[in-house]
């Protein structure tokens, strides 16, 4: 992925784009997604939500997390983001300042928020770690059939193609 200053030569980012923000955040990072309100040299004020992936930073510190879940937490980006959104996550709305020297701030597309935004107001992080992660068979079927219904009822089609693939690719259809 292209950074913001990069993608738009001298111009930069602009009010009204969508940005994806990674800020260190302890040994990990957490991951902002929201709307450029303003522009003001290298800082750059963001409307939108913090996203803490608290169930793969467990998982990482139990020693239970894979060498690429590791490299998520350390270094996520718009396309690797899934593997913190398909585990237990913190949210919180962000609208503050970031520096575009310390925090990476990368321009994402419209449908790219949306997609993101969704996955978490839709709880898919929530459903997903039940689903893959339950104890108990009965609670992971159940949370399968959960995120099955979920899926049918979504309108959303860039949403919908996107959860359907990360299913796919956990092996939860």
């Amino acid at each position: 992925m292209i950074f913001c200053k990069h993608m738009f030569g001298k111009g930069g980012i602009k009010p009204g784009e969508f940005v994806f923000v990674a800020q260190k955040d302890g040994q990990y990072s957490r991951i902002v997604i929201g709307r450029i309100q303003a522009v003001n040299g290298s800082r750059v004020h963001v409307v939108g939500t913090a996203i803490r992936p608290s169930g793969l930073i467990e998982r990482a510190n139990a020693g239970k997390a894979g060498d690429r879940s590791r490299q998520v937490l350390s270094n996520p980006d718009p396309n690797n983001c899934v593997f913190m959104l398909i585990d237990r996550v913190e949210t919180t709305p962000f609208n503050q300042e970031v520096d575009q020297a310390t925090d990476r701030v990368i321009w994402i597309n419209q449908n790219r928020y949306l997609v993101l935004d969704g996955w978490i107001k839709e709880n898919f992080p929530e459903i997903f770690a039940a689903a893959l992660m339950s104890p108990a068979e009965e609670d992971r079927q159940s949370a399968k059939l959960a995120l099955r219904e979920k899926m049918g009822a979504l309108y959303e089609r860039d949403l919908k193609d996107h959860v359907y693939a990360v299913a796919r690719g956990a092996n939860l259809l």
